[in-house]
């Protein structure tokens, strides 16, 4: 063991008798967690473990795996990560200088340690009182000088910063790969001039010939990238105009999701799709004096930036979902000369070299930056250590796709638009194996073809992705995706979501569940005019979440007619706030409380109550629970109010309407404040000056209606109008309520139904769309409403059917003449007798049994 380590000696622990897992345990507790495995690495180096395949291991683990656990994060404990980040980055340079000329990845992890390190001391502002950075520190350099080998630049800068001394720099290196050193990294060096000649011979990065493609392509905004107009997609809609060259640096409304649009560089792909329509050779040059720009303001760091070009989820977004655009249909131009192209092969290793030092907390960030991770590198096979970059990103993914996608396919995090973000980068990086002909491994593979279906089965009537939890501020179709899908798998549903119909084969079931997730969604047919509604009874997700558990959203006959708000900005606004919030949702609130599980760590992955899901040709059911909390808008955790929960049922007869059934309970029979909340989606006019109105709302206790001309209409008919204050508010700030966010922030109408009532109580309703022209609906008449069974009566022109409900317990249930035991029942006396039940043991009316169709809960 060299002498230098021994101060190293108060920050060990034994070394791990086992070797290192494949997968990083979710527990930092675990014996190899991020700081328990650094500080095992440590105590082994200083045992004197010789270079060999336990050390080699060892290294290739730590290498692999410096982030916290998803454990880690719900015990909400953040003092000790930037320690254990140190401990992780010293022991691997550590094992970096200990193992050079050994093994051929020792340079990997000396330079990404060094890194890590540099990042961690940084953080603490090298401050010389900072005993375990300053050991670290020492221990590093002192071995690189020993050994005479590179160190980062940072830590002699660091260095001279703590001990006040100028120490020689002749032999700092950087995450920066100039002109001259990078065919020292190639498997069969070349002169740097020669570089970009043998990349333009790449026939396998060509994308398909698109000109004339795409219906509604716009080429309008990349005319205005070409004279530097720059839209800002990412949780906003705005455009920004700049000068001569862009300010990589800008930051509009102290909003850090303005810094994504511009440093993830969207636009890039706009003026590569823009090439592929017109074949117009601005676009390429203007590309080609972006990359450039980038290029010569903003060199790659030597530490992990928090905000800013470099932040780690930009740099992985430019490899995965970016570049490739620019690959596939650019670097054949005139503009992408060689010169360029030997630009981009660089700049491509400084972002491998940079993801491979730093990772983020589990989340689409992490998938997204290893999916650039190894994008990058596949693009980069000229580089000898590619295989080792590639089986790191390889290794990361099979760690957090583990976790970050439900059994069901879908992304954990529960948000539509960060499901297709990593999904969609990890797609780029199969569709450039696919062009080499590299195999990924299967688990990856199917894991990816596994999220797809969420393109091919969630979208609305009208193609769209409903906009649950933070969503895209913009309008996303789903067909995109799907052709990206269809390209890498060779699925006709696939195909047939691509093409909107035209080509393919359709799915074989309409309505769909994805149980783990806890969302479904009922439809009648697939068409545009069909009728459809999405259900969320899931968990809180793991991140960008709202407070809408029991949510819905509801469309027919060509309309979106109840919606989910979405958001439009993440900045900290009053309005940001009511889009997460309970209120800004479909649900109950009660005293003026909404959900809380923001507060509940453990609802992130997971939810509590009962779920309940049928489907059949005739009718569809599903039901879920909300029982982890209730409390004011700014409410603290030790303010939470669990004594009170919610049940929400919706039955869907096919076709023809919705019955919502709610139960509140709680801990006693006084009255409270219940309030059912519906918000009545906008009317969308792309071509006006105000491109989301709000349409117009009639209420009264009887009836909620739209009212608007030309268009379907809904009808939303609660079943106990009596002492029922409905009310309809829109555009309103104080507070917040009464609002949409997609493509911006306009008033929408937020229609409160509330009563005082004591519990249990429930909140019925039929939801009764109508086509364009009618104006027709149903009455409905309470027959019974107790504890364990709510029965009703909904009567119209050609409609006359009985609804039974009942709860755990109800037991056999009598109302006018019919006889029910089981969990649901729609009894349909017009034009035939007919019972659509949810797990029926007894149906009988008149004391005769009926046809019936019958479904299992699930």
């Amino acid at each position: 063991m060299p002498a230098t380590l021994e101060i190293l000696r108060s920050y060990t622990t034994s070394p791990n008798d086992s070797a290192p897992p494949e997968l990083r345990p979710w527990d930092n507790k675990d014996p190899w967690g991020l700081e328990p495995a650094a500080r095992a690495a440590l105590g082994l180096l200083l045992a004197g473990e010789a270079p060999g395949s336990r050390l080699f291991a060892v290294a290739d683990y730590l290498l692999t795996f410096y982030t916290v656990g998803y454990g880690d994060l719900l015990d909400g404990d953040w003092s000790w990560p930037n320690r254990a980040r140190i401990l992780n980055g010293t022991a691997l340079a550590l094992c970096g200088y200990l193992c050079e000329g050994a093994h051929p990845e020792a340079e990997l992890w000396r330079l990404s340690g060094c890194a890590r390190l540099a990042t961690g001391l940084h953080r603490e502002k090298a401050a010389r009182g900072y005993r375990l950075g300053v050991d670290c520190l020492r221990a590093v350099c002192e071995t690189a000088q020993e050994r005479a080998l590179p160190i980062l630049a940072d830590l002699l800068t660091l260095q001279e910063r703590i001990w006040g001394t100028l120490v020689d720099h002749s032999r700092a290196e950087r995450l920066e790969v100039s002109e001259s050193a990078y065919p020292s990294h190639m498997n069969e060096p070349i002169e740097p001039g020669k570089l970009g000649g043998m990349l333009a011979d790449r026939e396998w990065e060509r994308w398909p010939d698109t000109r004339g493609a795409g219906p509604g392509f716009d080429t309008t905004e990349a005319d205005g990238i070409c004279e530097n107009l720059i839209t800002f997609h990412a949780h906003m809609h705005v455009r920004h105009q700049f000068g001569s060259d862009l300010d990589w640096h800008l930051r509009l409304f102290d909003d850090v999701e303005s810094t994504v649009s511009l440093a993830a560089q969207p636009f890039l792909h706009g003026l590569a799709a823009a090439y592929g329509a017109t074949g117009a050779e601005k676009y390429a040059r203007h590309a080609a004096r972006l990359l450039w720009s980038f290029y010569r303001q903003c060199p790659v760091p030597n530490y992990r930036q928090s905000t800013g070009p470099w932040r780690s989820l930009e740099a992985g977004n430019r490899q995965a979902n970016n570049w490739p655009a620019v690959m596939g249909r650019l670097a054949r131009t005139d503009a992408f000369d060689s010169a360029t192209l030997a630009m981009l092969a660089r700049s491509r290793f400084d972002h491998m070299r940079y993801l491979l030092a730093f990772t983020p907390h589990p989340s689409n960030w992490y998938q997204v930056e290893a999916a650039g991770l190894a994008t990058a590198t596949l693009y980069s096979p000229e580089l000898r250590q590619a295989e080792a970059y590639l089986r790191v990103a390889m290794r990361r993914l099979k760690w957090m796709n583990s976790i970050a996608y439900h059994s069901d396919g879908m992304q954990f995090e529960l948000s539509l638009s960060y499901h297709a973000f990593p999904t969609g980068s990890m797609g780029a990086a199969l569709r450039v194996a696919r062009a080499r002909q590299v195999s990924l491994p299967a688990h990856f593979v199917a894991t990816l073809e596994k999220a797809q279906e969420m393109y091919l089965y969630i979208p609305q009537p009208d193609g769209l992705l409903p906009t649950v939890n933070d969503s895209s501020p913009r309008r996303t179709r789903a067909a995109p995706y799907l052709r990206g899908a269809s390209n890498l798998f060779a699925r006709p549903d696939f195909l047939w979501g691509a093409t909107e119909g035209r080509e393919g084969r359709a799915p074989d079931h309409t309505s769909h569940a994805w149980p783990a997730s806890g969302y479904y969604v009922m439809r009648d047919r697939w068409a545009a005019d069909g009728q459809y509604l999405f259900f969320d009874a899931g968990p809180y997700g793991a991140g960008h979440q709202h407070e809408d558990k029991l949510n819905f959203i509801l469309h027919a006959h060509g309309r979106a007619l109840i919606t989910d708000p979405g958001i439009y900005s993440y900045s900290q606004t009053e309005l940001t706030r009511y889009f997460r919030s309970a209120r800004g949702h479909n649900t109950v609130m009660i005293d003026g409380m909404g959900q809380a599980r923001r507060h509940r760590r453990e609802s992130n992955l997971a939810s509590e109550g009962r779920t309940e899901w049928v489907c059949t040709e005739n009718f569809d059911f599903v039901s879920g629970e909300y029982v982890e909390g209730f409390g004011a808008p700014d409410c603290k955790a030790d303010a939470v109010d669990m004594r009170f929960s919610q049940r929400r049922a919706i039955f869907f007869v096919k076709p023809g309407y919705w019955i919502l059934c709610d139960l509140v309970r709680g801990p006693d029979v006084e009255p409270h404040k219940l309030e059912q909340i519906f918000h009545i989606a906008p009317i969308f006019e792309p071509d006006a000056a105000v491109r989301m109105r709000a349409g117009a709302v009639g209420v009264s206790p009887a009836a909620i209606m739209t009212e608007d001309e030309g268009l379907a209409n809904l009808a939303i008919l609660p079943v106990d109008p009596d002492g029922l204050e409905p009310r309809a508010q829109k555009g309103e700030l104080s507070p917040c309520v009464g609002w949409h966010g997609v493509l911006g922030e306009f008033p929408a109408w937020d229609v409160t139904l509330e009563r005082q009532a004591p519990l249990p109580a429930r909140l019925d309703a039929v939801l009764f769309p109508m086509p364009a022209g009618s104006v027709a609906r149903p009455t409905v008449r309470r027959l019974l409403a107790n504890d364990t069974v709510t029965a009703f009566r909904i009567e119209g022109a050609g409609l006359d059917d009985t609804f039974i409900l009942c709860e755990e317990g109800a037991g056999e249930v009598v109302v006018e003449d019919v006889r029910f035991e089981g969990r649901a029942l729609l009894l349909r006396r017009a034009p035939g007798l007919q019972a659509l039940a949810v797990e029926p043991l007894t149906v009988t009316v008149a004391g005769k049994p009926v046809t019936l169709t019958a479904g299992k809960g699930t």
